[in-house]
């Protein structure tokens, strides 16, 4: 008969030991320095209670670099506080203000044979003009209206734009218009020039000047050139303005006849472009609606 095989005392112990302790640390215990168990937090729900328990401001400030001296912290903050009064400053709306001729220095005129008359007759020598006559919204800024800096021939307005800058843009397109698309389609076209002028002289005042009114006469002859298709189209690009950086003129708040709105016959020899001695009322309108 085969004896049984004994396993020494000790033997059993350790495995007895052993299995003890794998039980206590599964259960998430452990044992202390003292010679006690200790129940162990989970990893995540301590970091928790660390983060919770470290101040917003305490944390903010670790963020601060360590040389920062209390000097350049202030000067930090007052920047950042004067921009932000900046920001809060051209958020809002501007009025007009009354200025003087030297207001229109440096400005630039984008227009048709409308805006032609200032150009050839008001002598602003300080004054650019990108002008033509037969212009239009759809072919202005490929039209080489505009003198090259750098000598030669004439460029495009939009090469010019982005060769110089200007504080000042006042645009009047629309009479040669009114008879090509509709108000909405000259709108669109009207919105993709004035976004692209924004685009490419992003600090500059933009005035949308309204298209001037015909007389009665001109208005009462049944072509495409009349008051009414004018309003229309008037109406859609006055939304342009946003009393921050693009403003609206109506000129024909002067131009009108009064108690009418049709161009004071008195003011024009063709019954659409005005006469070159009114200028000065063009030129007053102008500086009773500056921004500063």
């Amino acid at each position: 008969m085969m004896k049984r095989k004994r396993y020494p005392f000790f033997v059993m112990m350790v495995c007895f030991v052993a299995v003890f302790w794998a039980a206590v640390a599964a259960a998430g215990y452990t044992l202390t320095p003292a010679g006690t168990l200790l129940k162990r937090e989970k990893e995540t729900e301590t970091s928790t209670k660390v983060r919770a328990a470290v101040p917003e401001t305490e944390t903010r400030q670790a963020k601060e670099p360590d040389d920062v001296l209390p000097g350049q912290k202030n000067d930090k903050d007052k920047r950042k506080k004067a921009q932000e009064q900046n920001l809060q400053q051209e958020e809002k709306e501007r009025e007009f203000v009354q200025v003087d001729m030297s207001y229109l220095e440096g400005a630039l005129f984008i227009g048709d044979s409308r805006t032609s008359t200032l150009y050839e007759y008001a002598g602003w020598d300080q004054t650019e003009f990108f002008v033509e006559y037969g212009l239009t919204i759809w072919d202005v800024m490929d039209s080489r209206v505009a003198d090259d800096q750098n000598g030669g021939e004439k460029i495009s307005v939009r090469d010019a734009l982005k060769q110089r800058k200007y504080d000042k843009i006042y645009i009047m397109l629309g009479i040669n218009e009114l008879g090509r698309g509709t108000a909405d389609t000259f709108y669109e076209q009207y919105k993709a020039v004035v976004d692209e002028i924004r685009a490419l002289q992003p600090d500059a005042v933009l005035f949308v000047e309204s298209i001037m009114h015909v007389t009665d006469k001109k208005d009462s002859e049944g072509t495409y050139i009349n008051n009414a298709e004018i309003d229309a189209r008037n109406g859609k690009i006055e939304t342009l303005a946003d009393n921050r950086h693009i403003f609206w003129l109506d000129e024909n708040i002067v131009f009108d006849l009064e108690g009418t709105t049709k161009l004071n016959p008195e003011y024009t020899s063709d019954g659409v472009h005005l006469k070159a001695k009114y200028i000065s009322v063009w030129r007053d309108f102008l500086l009773c609606h500056g921004i500063e």
